[in-house]
């Protein structure tokens, strides 16, 4: 037997089990073997070593991947114990860093909250550039919350990275609303270089843990902050605090120069349900000196929803003539599912002047009742407005009801105008109805 079989065969004897990417190296250097002259027991040292190295790492790879399964399977303790071992079996692994952060979540998992720190100590220690720092720092500030150590939240707070500077005054609010409220008034201080994310952040957390506390911070920093999109956020979250206190200072931001702080103080009062908020919508709806202010009021006042605010937009609509404030109050009864309402909305569709009522028909067309259509037949049976019926052809062509359909076939082949009939030949076009199809195929004969 050649030397090269005889260390084949020794190979092969005293590993049976190597994987096949394994074997295949083995072939290769044995095939060189030859080349090289007969080889020392040196080299077949290093080609052993090679193998059971090659050996340990899939090993190793399996037992820290059955460890990750526990953590899928929330089996926190057994994966815990997983990670140990894999770490005690192979202490220079190249995933030594994970391991050790999943044993601190698994520790946090258990609740054993000083153990997870230690963890991940050792792991930012050990591992200051590991792609999981960042995981472990945010993991730790967790722990802190969860612990009720408001030290380590604030030392967090002044670190550089802004995603765990947000995690942390999340947990600091949490666990001491108070203390988070005194670090939000630090982070909006003129002086301040905070991270516009980190403010907003602030703002929102400000908002929805400090209750009535927040009020006046949110107001100052409506009032005062030179940021535009921080001061627009702040008004916002006033609308979301439900705080009489804000209502004043809504209103009179409403009617601000500042278009859009003017307009989030509108949205903002018609997130309050009370009377109050609803009689500055009105006055506003009413009074204020631009349209644009007085049709957003229009319509935050359309959803306060209520039979108080239809009858402001009644009141509204009778007292006054600008055509825009008209349509867009015409829009809302359109919205509106209140009897008073529609009640109007026919009435407008009826007797209004020519804009409103093709405006009102407009919205009668996007209802889907028979007692529209019904309406809507009878309102061009009885008109003589050419523009008028044309507006109503238009919404029986939106309804696609049968009653609209067929009300059109008979429009097509009776009316005595010629224009009104190709007007509704081409709305019966846009039909997808079988019968609107045959309608058609019959006139082509």
């Amino acid at each position: 037997m050649s030397c090269t079989s005889r260390f084949a065969s020794d190979f092969i004897s005293r590993h049976r089990k190597l994987t096949a990417c394994a074997a295949a190296l083995i072939l290769v250097a044995l095939i060189a073997l030859p080349s090289l002259g007969i080889a020392s027991s040196q080299e077949v040292e290093k080609l052993n070593r090679f193998i059971e190295q090659s050996g340990q790492t899939d090993k190793a790879m399996q037992l820290f991947s059955e460890a990750r399964e526990l953590i899928d399977d929330d089996d926190w303790s057994a994966a815990e114990r997983a990670f140990r071992k894999f770490i005690d079996s192979y202490p220079k692994h190249k995933n030594v860093d994970a391991a050790l952060y999943y044993i601190a979540l698994s520790l946090k998992k258990q609740e054993k909250l000083e153990q997870a720190d230690r963890a991940i100590d050792r792991l930012l220690s050990e591992y200051p550039r590991s792609s999981w720092a960042d995981d472990a720092k945010n993991l730790r500030v967790e722990i802190a919350a969860q612990s009720g150590n408001g030290q380590v939240l604030e030392q967090e707070l002044n670190k550089d990275d802004l995603e765990t500077r947000i995690i942390a005054l999340q947990s600091l609010f949490h666990h001491n609303p108070e203390r988070g409220a005194q670090i939000v008034a630090d982070i909006f201080k003129p002086d301040s270089k905070s991270h516009r994310r980190l403010k907003e952040a602030a703002l929102s957390l400000l908002a929805q843990h400090s209750g009535k506390q927040a009020v006046e911070a949110l107001l100052n920093i409506a009032r005062n902050e030179k940021d535009a999109r921080l001061r627009k956020t702040a008004v916002f979250w006033l609308g979301q605090t439900g705080d009489e206190r804000a209502l004043d200072a809504l209103k009179d931001m409403a009617r601000s120069d500042d278009t859009e702080i003017s307009r989030m103080a509108i949205a903002a009062l018609g997130q309050h349900s009370g009377p109050r908020a609803l009689a500055f919508l009105s006055e506003t709806a009413r009074t204020a000196t631009t349209v644009r202010a007085r049709k957003e009021a229009i319509f935050w006042l359309s959803q306060a929803g209520g039979e108080a605010a239809i009858d402001e937009l009644l009141k509204i609509y009778d007292s006054d003539t600008n055509a825009e404030i008209r349509k867009q109050i015409i829009f809302a009864f359109g919205q509106s599912k209140s009897a008073r309402a529609s009640a109007k909305l026919v009435e407008i569709a009826r007797a209004g002047d020519d804009e409103s009522r093709k405006t009102a028909i407009f919205w009668l067309g996007q209802r889907h009742d028979g007692q529209s259509d019904d309406l809507l037949v009878e309102l061009y049976d009885s008109e003589k407005n050419e523009a008028i019926k044309r507006q109503i052809m238009f919404s029986l062509g939106q309804k696609g009801s049968k009653k609209a359909l067929r009300k059109l076939f008979d429009i097509a082949k009776s009316d005595p105008s010629t224009s009104m009939r190709k007007q509704a030949i081409f709305w019966i076009g846009q039909s997808k109805d079988p019968e609107a199809v045959k309608f058609l195929e019959d006139i082509l004969k």
